[in-house]
């Protein structure tokens, strides 16, 4: 017989509302109520109490005698959820309450069911576009889209719907803060905006003097972001048991580095010479240098370069060994810091018992956000690694860095997300190479969005401006939203749109005052503000 497991959350019971807990992506220790469920599986969350529809499909990623660990496969939407009410299901041949089972000797509920998870349950994270560009006159939302974009690709909302969306200034349900809120709690998102002094050294990577003021290599924005999300995709792809492994290892790691540092404990190369660690940032372990060595800034120590010494079958004795198991062909000073490391960690790890942690292998997607990108130099900022941000570049195509050497490639769960404002550069102009790689999303204004007492001005102004410059260069709806009463609008027309209008009409004066007629700003109320030549 085949059957479709429902768990059941009353969010209103003792457990307390779990949603959020859920919609981070996992929930441990989930009562299993008397039904069997296996390792792998999928099941429905139907939540009821005051919602009383099915939300969530999760799978199960621990079985224990009592519960199970879940993971989040996918949160339905608004639209979904309607379908999956427990109205829906009634009218559909549910014939009892919340059951623990859709069994297919209930034969219309069965197909009722399966035929909802057939056409509206996607693969999560299934968007093939990966680098969206927000362009359009100030004020249209760019800002305020670009989370909502995020939040529906995590949604798995399909592109079609995403870019209708979008492009439309559509307000929706489904859009909900949480999402894009728990991104960045999991740190899966970087912002930055570009500008003309922004060069690769910052986007990628380059030498840059410390808090110390000496000079040392460090990543950029984009490098670490892509990083983070390239380990993430080889990190899906290994076992559970693999991946647990190395996260205890790594946190072993820091707690290692963390107690050298709390108790100022030296280590002591085979010569006989002392040194300290420092810090453990970003993956690298910087530490000192003795007071023999003719190197004054000290030394670091990637951490995959200790994972391949620590991994390695190769013997661990001399700095001819860590040259080998490194490939670099040469013995370099710092090998011999790399090799007492090495050992004291080994002693520090088999005589410190630690608990280990749980964690999943859930692939997740990562986002960098580039505000006002056609303000810098694109050639100058990307480099090489214009050809590798292409959908079909990605996980393959790969480059030596210039100034790391290491080899790079670009994943393919991290999504590029940029803005541009229309009116600062014509899209005809800007750098074909970004123009070629990008999907160009307009956004125009939305008059719905206006608030009533506004309106008339604002489509007035919209068909001036439209007719005498070009409709990339109308006035969005933010200047003319939660505008209250005439003393709002008359605050927003004389401090926000007629200086615009002013760079907008620049030279051409007969249009300009055109405009000012339109706009009708009330002398009385500003007395003195406007000029009379």
């Amino acid at each position: 017989m085949n059957k479709i497991a429902v768990l059941t959350h009353n969010p209103k019971g003792k457990w307390g509302d779990v949603r959020p807990q859920i919609e981070q992506g996992s929930y441990e220790k989930w009562g299993k109520g008397g039904i069997s469920l296996e390792l792998g599986q999928q099941v429905l969350i139907y939540i009821s109490k005051g919602v009383n529809q099915i939300k969530y499909i999760m799978e199960v990623s621990s079985v224990y005698e009592d519960s199970v660990d879940l993971k989040l496969i996918k949160k339905f939407n608004e639209s979904e959820s309607k379908l999956l009410s427990f109205e829906k299901l009634k009218q559909n041949g549910l014939k009892t309450g919340t059951v623990n089972y859709i069994l297919d000797n209930n034969e219309s509920l069965f197909k009722y069911v399966i035929s909802i998870l057939n056409n509206k349950v996607k693969k999560k994270n299934i968007i093939q576009t990966k680098n969206i560009m927000l362009y359009g006159a100030p004020g249209v939302g760019k800002t305020h889209n670009y989370k909502r974009l995020i939040s529906m690709i995590e949604n798995s909302d399909d592109e079609k719907t995403i870019f209708d969306t979008i492009s439309k200034n559509e307000t929706t349900e489904e859009f909900n803060n949480i999402i894009f809120e728990t991104i960045k709690k999991d740190k899966r998102i970087e912002f930055v905006t570009f500008h003309q002094s922004y060069s690769y050294e910052d986007f990628i990577e380059g030498f840059r003097p410390n808090k110390d003021g000496n000079i040392e290599l460090e990543d950029g924005v984009f490098k670490i972001i892509s990083d983070k999300a390239k380990n993430n995709l080889e990190n899906s792809q290994k076992s559970l048991k693999t991946l647990e492994e190395e996260f205890n290892l790594l946190k072993k790691f820091k707690n290692y580095v963390n107690y050298k540092i709390e108790n100022s404990e030296k280590l002591t190369l085979q010569r006989g010479e002392e040194f300290f660690l420092n810090k453990f940032e970003n993956d690298i372990l910087y530490f000192n240098a003795s007071s023999k060595s003719n190197i004054n800034d000290g030394f670091n120590l990637k951490y995959r370069d200790f994972i391949s010494i620590y991994y390695s079958l190769v013997t661990k004795r001399t700095l001819q060994d860590i040259s080998t198991i490194l490939g670099t062909n040469s013995i370099q000073q710092k090998y011999a810091y790399y090799l007492q490391i090495y050992h004291d960690f080994k002693n520090y790890h088999l005589n410190k018992k630690e608990d280990r942690e749980k964690i999943n292998n859930e692939q997740k997607n990562f986002y960098i956000v580039i505000d006002e990108i056609n303000r810098g130099n694109i050639s100058k900022i990307f480099g090489e690694l214009i050809t590798l941000i292409e959908e079909d570049k990605r996980d393959s195509y790969e480059v030596t860095l210039p100034y790391s050497k290491e080899r790079f490639k670009i994943p393919s769960n991290l999504y590029i997300i940029a803005t541009m404002n229309s009116t600062d550069k014509s899209i005809a102009t800007i750098d074909i190479a970004l123009r070629r790689r990008f999907t160009f999303l307009k956004m125009k204004p939305n008059i719905d969005l206006v608030s009533n007492i506004a309106k008339e001005l604002f489509t007035k102004l919209n068909e001036h401006i439209t007719k005498t410059i070009n409709e990339d260069y109308q006035l969005g709806h933010s200047y003319f939203m939660n505008i209250n009463n005439e003393e709002d609008l008359e605050f927003i027309k004389k401090y926000k749109i007629q200086p615009l209008l002013e760079e907008y009409f620049y030279g051409d004066v007969d249009n300009y005052n055109e405009a000012l007629k339109i706009l009708d700003i009330k002398e009385k109320e500003f007395k003195g503000l406007i000029s009379n030549e």
